[in-house]
């Protein structure tokens, strides 16, 4: 069993709070990534858990027990770094059994749970190598290794595929995924890479200047964000202003009903993603514009066109779009969501 509970975490460098009033519950066999960017706290909230910092309010429960107060090994609580922290001196089963170690197994014992976690990792036949043999990928793997080998409740993994090419990324992506499915290990995954969170996790916490804006399954957050900033973040860049009455949302660019009563009157924003507008090259519909630049992104083609003194960015897979081509754009009321308050 492996539950977290964050509750009103806030914690301070010097004068200043980085994370503020922090509340995130993980549930048992679940896989949640801390996503955002750079800077927002979000490998101080994975210290917090681990018990390397001490949050100066709130608390920390692991499996209904507080543990704010405990010191790092008594918290069942492990960490996997951004920097694979492997001992440079011991091969690859000795930096595995490391932990084991200091916990007091002794020989079959550790063999034994050495050869399944190595199975389980992708080490087969790598035991006997020493750290500067590996890649950059198989020293991950074997900081994940030596992490759940001491089959912690919660594993805690900071940015562990920043440091690495695409390919192996995405080779690590499915491999962590696999074994989170496996062994249904309760795991806080912190990335700054938006595509890798909405991958590879049940759900996402998206943290913006400390605070933890929007918590849910990848889906709600890139289709429902809560507010401009996490729409902004998610790669939203069509943002209209309009006013709500009689039931629907009217800008200059669409009219849209709305259920929404709150803000009813005054300027309020809504966005739209670039792939739901639809682009034509006839005079098919009302919003006409004209394209500034185009790029091609492989199996999408991304397309600036000014329109009304506004710009809109459309993703197509239509690529038959140059810059100075008269264009029609439809933006489907059902695909543009209304912000619930002033922006």
């Amino acid at each position: 069993m492996g539950e977290l509970l964050l509750r009103n975490l806030t914690i301070r460098y010097g004068g200043t709070a980085v994370v503020r009033d922090f509340s995130l519950e993980v549930l048992d066999g679940e896989m949640v990534a801390l996503l955002g960017p750079s800077g927002t706290g979000k490998t101080t909230v994975l210290k917090a858990v681990a018990g390397l910092i001490q949050p100066h309010k709130g608390e920390i429960i692991i499996d209904g027990q507080p543990v704010k107060d405990l010191p790092p090994e008594k918290r069942n609580a492990v960490m996997v770094f951004q920097k694979s922290l492997l001992f440079p001196f011991l091969n690859v089963a000795q930096n595995i059994a490391f932990g084991l170690r200091m916990q007091g197994c002794h020989g079959r014992d550790i063999r034994k749970k050495i050869q399944q976690i190595m199975y389980l990792t992708e080490l087969n036949g790598l035991g006997q190598r020493k750290v500067h043999e590996l890649s950059g990928g198989q020293q991950q793997r074997v900081s994940l290794a030596r992490a759940l080998v001491l089959k912690p409740a919660i594993l805690l993994l900071d940015e562990p595929l920043s440091n690495l090419d695409a390919n192996l990324r995405q080779q690590m992506r499915e491999l962590i995924q696999d074994i989170q499915a496996e062994t249904r290990i309760t795991t806080l995954f912190v990335t700054h890479d938006q595509a890798e969170a909405l991958m590879i996790s049940h759900r996402v916490g998206l943290l913006l200047d400390g605070r933890l804006r929007q918590v849910g399954e990848p889906r709600d957050l890139f289709y429902g964000p809560a507010d401009p900033e996490v729409a902004r973040f998610f790669g939203g860049c069509n943002f209209i202003r309009g006013r709500i009455k009689d039931g629907h949302f009217h800008s200059e660019f669409a009219t849209v009903p709305t259920s929404q009563t709150n803000g009813n009157g005054h300027l309020l924003t809504a966005t739209i993603r670039p792939e739901d507008i639809i682009i034509t090259s006839e005079a098919k519909y009302n919003l006409q514009g004209r394209v500034q630049k185009t790029n091609f992104e492989g199996s999408a083609s991304r397309i600036w066109v000014k329109c009304q003194g506004n710009r809109f960015v459309v993703l197509t897979s239509d690529a038959d779009f140059s810059p100075g081509q008269n264009v029609g754009l439809h933006l489907p009321p059902e695909k543009i969501r209304i912000f619930a308050s002033e922006e």
